[in-house]
């Protein structure tokens, strides 16, 4: 399990390049807005998700998507015309049913032929007429077509869609098991639409309706779906308050075999809280985290990287006091546990930090006892940085002769690696001709300093 949040940073961004431009606008208006979506525990009233979206739909369009196929006038070529008014009989039921098969299939066709315009419009005329067929086959209509909607970034098909679900949830009861399955496809098929805030909406229902009857295990799967679906839309104070919410829950329940459930929900609510930059808030949970680590000796070996997330934390708030310590001992346990990797990031944030504070002797030392761990992680790239590091530290502390050492060293492990060579050669170049190092001889670092082999 790793603490190094800025891989999930990097992972959500990598993500966030690949949404379609319709959910790109949705994230920033969710990462700009700054307010809460939904106060926890408060009552809730179901269909009422999306006002915004039927006013932004022209009115005809909106209107003739959710009236009743069998109102229309004229009717679906699909649908029979009887001469007086009545439902469809189980044989025309079973024709209809065949036909929207064969829609759906067309739709599919042209969809693989790229003409998504075409497809579109066969199955929206498809999902509209499912209906008919009842709940079940409606739902599973919007649910096939959603996906491939959301990521053409068909807008008005996606409002029109959640439309139609804000008509069918008031209808269902979540008293009922049967419905309470219904609306949990429901909360899915929204989410997939993007219709964030209704689908946390039904969520958090389902969770409460949970714990007033008494299951506790249904409550707790409600919460960390619920959870879950805050964190993948980049709700994340949301997404930690909920998993804080976890966390006290099983908690309280103190059983032994749910400690490993605490351990994940205080891992979650960590992650958002510094997504959405609490960084006390996140502290705090760190604490307990690490508490309950060094409570197991079969968790002892995530103790350092947590303390090196935790000295991570104390720098964003500030405090440089709390950070330098809290990297000391990450460090000391990194080193204990043999988990160097830890260790070389652990003395680069010591070193950055005692960079700010321009304690230049302190930032040598640390850089030459990052080249010792890097050169026993067998990490070349590392040491190549670090001697890049180191000359620019000597340069500023007009050490050109150091300087030039570092870059020496630096380029004997670029020409290794097919990497960087041109840059080291530059500073070699530029600093051989400066007066302070011309005619001195480039002596090899420490032994501990040099290259990989």
């Amino acid at each position: 399990m790793s603490y190094f949040f800025a891989w999930g940073i990097r992972q959500r961004r990598g993500w966030l390049q690949g949404l379609a431009p319709w959910r790109m606008l949705s994230v920033l208006v969710l990462t700009l807005g700054g307010t809460g979506l939904l106060e926890l525990g408060r009552p809730i009233r179901l269909g009422l998700g999306s006002p915004a979206l039927a006013q932004a739909l022209p009115p005809e369009v909106r209107d003739r998507f959710l009236a009743d196929p069998l109102t229309d006038d004229p009717r679906d070529p699909l649908l029979p015309t009887p001469t007086v008014e009545r439902p469809l009989s189980p044989l025309e039921l079973l024709a209809l049913e065949q036909a929207l098969d064969q829609l759906a299939r067309e739709a599919e066709t042209l969809a693989e032929t790229e003409d998504s315009e075409a497809a579109q419009e066969l199955w929206m005329r498809e999902v509209r007429l499912r209906r008919l067929l009842g709940l079940d086959a409606e739902l599973e209509a919007i649910d096939r077509v959603a996906q491939w909607l959301r990521d053409r970034s068909a807008t008005q098909a996606l409002q029109l869609l959640s439309l139609r679900l804000d008509q069918i949830t008031p209808s269902l009861d979540l008293a009922h098991h049967e419905d309470r399955e219904q609306l949990e496809r429901i909360t899915a098929i929204y989410a997939t639409l993007g219709s964030v805030e209704t689908a946390a909406n039904l969520r958090r229902s389902l969770a409460n309706v949970a714990l007033d009857r008494g299951d506790t295990q249904e409550h707790q799967a409600q919460l960390e779906a619920l959870a879950l679906l805050y964190a993948e839309w980049f709700y994340f104070p949301e997404a930690a308050a909920t998993y804080g919410e976890l966390v006290a829950l099983v908690t309280d329940h103190g059983a032994a075999h749910q400690q490993d459930d605490v351990i994940r929900f205080l891992v979650g609510q960590i992650e958002n809280l510094d997504f959405a930059q609490q960084f006390e808030a996140a502290l705090m949970a760190q604490q307990q985290l690490l508490e309950r680590y060094r409570a197991e000796e079969t968790r002892w070996n995530q103790v350092a990287g947590l303390q090196y997330a935790m000295a991570q934390n104390h720098l964003r708030l500030g405090d440089l006091e709390s950070a330098s310590r809290q990297y000391q001992v990450a460090y000391t346990n990194a080193i204990e546990g043999e988990q160097f990797e830890i260790a070389a990031q652990t003395l680069r944030g010591l070193a950055d930090l005692y960079r700010q504070l321009e304690q230049w002797p302190d930032v040598d030392y640390l850089y030459q006892q990052l080249l010792a761990v890097e050169r026993q992680a067998l990490d070349a790239y590392g040491l190549m940085d670090t001697f890049d590091h180191l000359g620019q530290l000597y340069e500023q502390t007009d050490n050109p002769v150091g300087a030039l050492q570092a870059y020496t060293e630096g380029l004997a492990l670029a020409q290794q690696l097919h990497h960087r060579q041109d840059y080291f050669t530059e500073q070699i170049q530029r600093l051989s001709a400066s007066p302070e190092v011309e005619g001195t001889s480039t002596l090899p670092m420490p032994p501990h300093a040099g290259a990989v082999q």
